[in-house]
């Protein structure tokens, strides 16, 4: 998996970061970027200014939904 480096430029939970950086939090990639960044989850509820973050590729997704119900 490749990975590109991040600087963040201000001080931000994940999901938004996600956000910039994806423009999206949904789809598996706050959890990526958890999977590869080890220790951030343990860190504070945000993330603070000048931390560089390793960012993976964004998750495959899979375009059918799956409702338990049917």
């Amino acid at each position: 998996m490749a990975y590109s480096p991040y600087t963040v430029t201000r001080t931000a939970r994940l999901d938004q970061i996600a956000k910039l950086i994806y423009q999206t939090e949904k789809g598996g990639v706050v959890e990526a970027l958890l999977s590869a960044n080890p220790g951030l989850a343990g860190a504070a509820a945000s993330v603070q200014r000048g931390t560089v973050l390793r960012v993976p590729d964004r998750p495959a997704t899979t375009s059918t939904v799956t409702r338990p119900w049917e």
